[in-house]
Parts: structure tokens; C-alpha cells; sequence
């Protein structure tokens, strides 16, 4: 089976998949200062109460550090040579990017999935540690796209760069007006979000291409969906996909 990683600034996101389907999902905490036997000891917990045998592997990465670690995880735990996902792969798209390195692992994993299944042109907006958007061209061309502080590290802005303001949890509010300053500061974050996200998308799409589809994936998405004014497509697990179909574009095609 194959063991597919994305390793977040935020979390870590695992996926066992057997071919095309997708048979367990874990999220973990990103930590920096952990090894990779404290990785390995709490991934082969996961896989030892589902009682899987992982003979493959892909991961991607936006967190240098840990790179090495998990390359180290693959080789002495699983005794498999993972496949790190690069601009450098066939990732089923052609990369219009005037600096291609530069593109995060996780976005490049988005757009591969997002082509396979649905075809071009795309927007998907990815609701992580940063709110991003890439616009996928109908030749498939990976053109670009926009980044944006998160929900998290907004929210988390407020509280640290203020005297009085509280750290609250991001909720959908009820109401655009809050009666106090936890309401206020959730209706703050989401409807600042709610207007930049359909602003955004307004002008790519008069800019670009009006049939575009977008897909909506990331921790925050599923609060967004009833409030953006163009029709979209939820994926929550858009990325753990797109490490499945890059590892069968340029691994050995079998998973077993």
C-alpha cells in the first residue's frame, strides 16, 4: 500500500490508499523539534491498529527542516525510497511560473489533483497556516495564483498585537454584527475572509476564465462554502489524492 504524507506548517496530513482508494486519513500536529523515531513511533501506532504493510511512499513538504526526517522515516521504517514531490515530476501540468522552485509542494499537489479530476481551467483555494489561491489554465498551465495570511495566523495577529483583545476559537457567526468582542472578532475574521474570497475570485474569472470551476479544499473550507457566490467544489482531501496520482504518474503504478 501506499503511504502518502503533506507536511503542513500546521499539520501533518497522512493517507493510506490502496490504487485510487483512499482507506485511512490521520491529521497530526506539525512539530519541528521532533525526530524521526518519534515520527515513525506514532506513524506505526496509526498503521499497526489498522494493521496496514506500506510498500511505497510520496510526500510533500513546505517545512524544509523535517524533509530529511521523513526521508529518513521512509527508508528505515518501511525500507521503501519515497518520492518527494517537485516542479522536477509529471504532475500531469505544465508549470508557468517564472520561478517554479518557489512553488509550495502542497499547491503543486492541488493542481495535479484538481486537473486529474476535474479537468482545466481551474481556481482552487486552499484554506491552510496561508490562504492560497492557484488559477490553472484550460491547456492546463499552472499560471500562478495569490497567498494570503490564513484564518489561524490572522486571528492569532489580533490577539498578540493587542493590549485587550482575546484569542477566540474561527467560527461561522450567526450574524455580521457581534454583540461583544468575541462575536465581533469572529465576525471580523470570517466576513473579511467571505469578501476577499469572492472578490478574488471575481477577478480571475473576468480576467482570466469566466468557466472556470473552483474547488474549495483546506481545514477551514467546509465554513466557507455557503457564502462564496460562485459554485464550487468541496474536496477536503484534495492533496492526500494528488500524492496518489503523482506517485502513479511517475512511480511504478502499483500499490498493492
Amino acid at each position: 500500500m501506499l503511504l502518502g504524507i503533506d507536511i503542513g506548517n500546521t499539520n501533518i496530513v497522512i493517507g493510506i490508499f490502496n490504487n485510487n482508494n483512499l482507506l485511512e486519513k490521520w491529521r497530526i500536529a506539525t512539530d519541528f523539534k521532533k525526530t524521526a523515531d518519534e515520527y515513525s513511533a506514532l506513524i506505526e501506532w496509526l498503521l499497526t491498529k489498522k494493521d496496514i504493510t506500506i510498500d511505497a511512499g510520496i510526500f510533500s513538504s513546505v517545512v524544509p527542516p523535517l524533509d530529511k526526517v521523513f526521508v529518513s522515516l521512509f527508508r528505515e521504517n518501511f525500507g521503501v525510497e519515497p518520492l518527494i514531490v517537485s516542479y522536477k515530476l509529471n504532475l500531469g501540468i505544465n508549470i508557468k511560473y517564472k520561478n517554479p522552485e518557489e512553488i509550495g509542494a502542497d499547491r503543486l499537489v492541488n493542481a495535479a489533483a484538481g486537473v486529474n479530476l476535474y479537468g482545466a481551467p481551474l481556481i482552487i483555494i486552499d484554506f491552510g497556516t496561508a490562504t492560497t489561491f492557484c488559477f490553472i489554465d484550460k491547456e492546463k498551465n499552472y499560471c500562478g495564483g495569490l497567498i494570503l495570511p490564513g484564518i489561524t495566523l490572522m486571528r492569532n495577529a489580533l490577539h498578540i498585537g493587542t493590549a485587550k483583545l482575546p484569542e477566540v476559537e474561527f467560527i461561522k457567526p450567526n450574524w455580521i454584527i457581534g454583540d461583544n468582542t468575541v462575536a465581533g472578532l469572529q465576525a471580523g475574521l470570517y466576513y473579511q475572509n467571505v469578501g476577499a474570497i469572492n472578490y478574488i475570485i471575481k477577478l480571475l474569472m473576468e480576467n482570466y476564465d469566466k468557466n472556470s470551476k473552483i474547488i474549495l479544499t483546506g481545514g477551514f473550507a467546509s465554513l466557507f462554502r455557503e457564502s462564496i457566490d460562485y459554485p464550487t467544489i468541496y474536496e477536503p482531501d484534495l492533496t492526500l489524492k494528488g500524492l496518489n496520482i503523482i506517485y502513479h504518474l511517475n512511480g511504478s503504478g502499483k500499490c498493492l
